[in-house]
């Protein structure tokens, strides 16, 4: 009996001993894939960012390790990857700014950088650059890369200049002084302010037909209004118009007309270099640039006022 437990002992032994050995020689990391392969290497075809073209390289894995670059996805895995392998030395073969396995969950391809995930017209790697400018986590990140509108504007993300954000701007009219009689023979000016952003206009004073002012005296107007911008163009170009206009109301008991147009004279209390002086403010604006306080001098007048990102999103 004791013979035969002995035998039984050895064989278990030896067993385990000749798979060690198998293992060590044929498999040490217990991947899957054979050290030969590992050590010979394979092909992987890649099309890096802002490419068209193939990149062919051969590349090896470590045979001690069962997932060499540490992505997440075995050795095997990456020479098995269905359409190609990947390459098992580096966690984002493509270097679009997602790693192999966040690809092969997300569905994309580790191979080739033009990837689309949610099909938004904004191609993954360049919406990653957007959103790690804004410093949005990868986490959230991730999230973003499956939602075609991440602001819900109604516009998607591709064809979005800010992705981030509803963009909205608010035009503060603070002061005006009209130095100029245009022409009135009271010393008032029947004053009225239109703003413009394109599609949207909005009218000072409120209610009323104009507000009169006399001549020389700085005006506190303390005007404001948000205005809902167009968001469709290209992520981060922001271009806007923004039209100011200043209008003294004609009501019949002036000298004459300055404009030369029946109703109304523009006053000019902008500042321009050209001649005659432009009554009108007519500039495209970027929002991410120009928001600020601005003092503007004609041959008319003076005014003060705002330009203010009132977006609604992520900053």
């Amino acid at each position: 009996m004791k013979k035969i437990f002995a035998v039984i002992i050895a064989i278990l032994l030896l067993n385990i001993f000749a798979g060690c050995v198998f293992r060590q020689k044929g498999d040490r990391d217990g991947d899957g894939l054979p050290d030969e392969r590992e050590e010979e290497g394979w092909e992987v075809n890649v099309i890096y960012p802002d490419s068209k073209n193939i990149t062919t390289y051969t590349v090896t894995s470590d045979p001690t390790k069962k997932d060499t670059d540490g992505d997440g996805l075995s050795d095997l895995e990456e020479f098995l990857y269905p359409g190609g392998a990947t390459d098992p030395t580096k966690k984002d073969t493509d270097g679009d700014g997602l790693s192999d396995l966040e690809e092969k969950e997300l569905g994309s391809d580790p191979r080739d950088w033009r990837g689309d995930i949610d099909v938004d017209g904004f191609l993954d790697y360049y919406e990653i650059l957007y959103y790690e400018k804004h410093n949005i986590s990868h986490e959230k990140i991730i999230q973003y890369l499956q939602t075609k509108d991440v602001d819900k504007d109604g516009v998607p993300d591709g064809y979005d200049i800010d992705p981030l954000r509803d963009l909205k701007i608010k035009i503060w009219i603070k002061n005006i002084i009209i130095t100029s009689d245009m022409g009135d023979s009271d010393g008032n000016i029947e004053l009225r302010i239109n703003i413009s952003t394109g599609n949207e206009w909005a009218v000072f004073p409120e209610g009323i037909p104009f507000l009169v002012t006399p001549v020389n005296k700085n005006e506190s107007i303390n005007f404001s209004y948000v205005f809902d911008l167009s968001d469709y163009g290209v992520p981060g170009n922001a271009s806007h118009p923004l039209m100011i206009v200043v209008e003294d109301i004609d009501e019949g008991l002036e000298i004459n007309l300055k404009d030369g147009i029946a109703g109304y004279d523009l006053v000019k209390v902008f500042s321009s270099n050209v001649s005659p002086p432009s009554p009108v403010y007519a500039k495209n604006i970027n929002i991410f640039k120009d928001c600020g306080k601005y003092h503007e001098k004609g041959v008319d007048g003076e005014i003060w006022f705002e330009i203010i990102d009132a977006s609604v999103g992520e900053s």
